[in-house]
């Protein structure tokens, strides 16, 4: 094996730590998303990402594009009009206007769990169950259930949500929803990416808040933290270890895969190649539907029924948003330079398990009328 080719593996998964041999026991079982940034090819950078959820929790996406100066009351769905309670937190939740305008996937019809904003910056928020929040204090508090529609109204650059965060000036707090399907808190890490090529994990780990920042973070899945999870991945083949490359969809082994294949993606020479390489390099780890009376024996637990339910390329160099309902064999995508996101335009949406909806979104969107 060639010193380059070292290089190139310490590079996907920088900062490696040594493995506490206590460390596997640690590690979830639980199997729900999985991201990639493609930001080393000339063409385009783009990030995908799968939604992996329980098949007994129906999340009910929808494909919503928001315009600019929307007032925004983290007591409630992102959505206007549907009426549904935040749970978990106090009266004092952040407000805020949405500075710029964004085309998102909204899951539970409450919450934006990935999207691109009109900047080019991508926001996607996927199940950490490891997540231990900071402990309460006087600062304004920011519900989780919120933190990906907030980083996508008010900042356009990774460096701005990392000052952001750094400066402390509100708190993440553990929050979830039963008017919206969400009975109990799911943990979640943050990762968002710009069109410069830059990138950030955000998480809070023991309590504190952990930023990973730079181009070569790319590849996030679910437990354990993303320190741990660099770890452990020196446990197999491509990384210096000794296992083979793993095949099952647990989160380690899915941010194995990711990171070994994403080495391998050729330098396209179309933009259509650059989109499809980077959907390429997603299909390793997406999750085949499943019935869960087949899954470990018909006692699969919360997780063991997980499959992909959607996924998203978000091409931050041309602001081009793509998505794709695994309930329906078509691709919508929407150029957001070609949508009007002035304040006071409509709120649009769209079903994307639609099987008739497929192409430009733009074709298809309708006017979010309040419920």
């Amino acid at each position: 094996m060639t010193d380059k080719l070292h290089a190139s593996r310490r590079t996907v998964l920088a900062g490696m730590l040594a493995t506490p041999a206590a460390l596997m026991a640690k590690v979830s079982t639980a199997s729900a998303c999985s991201l990639a940034f493609v930001n080393n090819r000339r063409a385009a950078k783009i990030v995908v990402r799968s939604m992996d959820l329980p098949v007994a929790l129906p999340e009910r996406p929808t494909f919503v594009v928001f315009p600019r100066g929307m007032a925004r009351d983290s007591q409630g769905s992102v959505l206007p009009g549907i009426h549904a309670r935040i749970e978990g937190v106090p009266p004092n939740t952040m407000r805020w206007t949405s500075k710029f305008g964004c085309a998102a996937m909204v899951s539970f019809e409450g919450t934006a769990t990935d999207g691109l904003n009109e900047k080019g910056l991508a926001a996607h928020m996927l199940v950490l169950d490891q997540s231990a929040l900071e402990a309460a204090d006087d600062r304004p508090i920011l519900p989780d259930t919120h933190w990906g529609q907030y980083v996508l109204d008010n900042f356009a650059t990774v460096k701005e949500v990392v000052d952001a965060h750094q400066a402390a000036k509100f708190r993440i707090a553990a929050a979830w929803s039963s008017d919206l399907g969400l009975a109990k808190h799911l943990g979640v890490h943050l990762a968002v990416q710009d069109a410069s090529g830059d990138s950030a994990v955000l998480e809070f780990v023991k309590g504190k808040l952990v930023i990973h920042h730079g181009p070569e973070y790319r590849i996030m899945t679910n437990d354990p933290p993303y320190d741990e999870m660099m770890a452990l991945a020196k446990e197999y083949a491509p990384f210096g270890g000794t296992k083979p490359l793993p095949g099952d969809v647990g989160a380690v082994d899915r941010f194995v895969r990711l990171a070994e294949y994403s080495r391998y993606l050729p330098e396209p020479k179309t933009y259509v190649q650059a989109v499809a390489g980077a959907f390429s390099l997603l299909r390793t780890a997406q999750v085949a539907f499943r019935d869960p009376t087949r899954v470990a024996g018909g006692n699969a637990g919360f997780w063991g029924a997980v499959q992909t339910n959607w996924v998203s390329a978000a091409d931050l160099t041309n602001r081009i948003y793509y998505v794709n309902g695994a309930a329906v064999p078509s691709l919508l995508w929407i150029d957001l330079k070609k949508v009007n996101f002035g304040k006071g335009a409509p709120l649009l949406f769209l079903n994307p398990h639609d099987p008739k909806v497929g192409g430009d979104a733009r074709t298809y969107l309708k006017r979010w009328a309040k419920r």
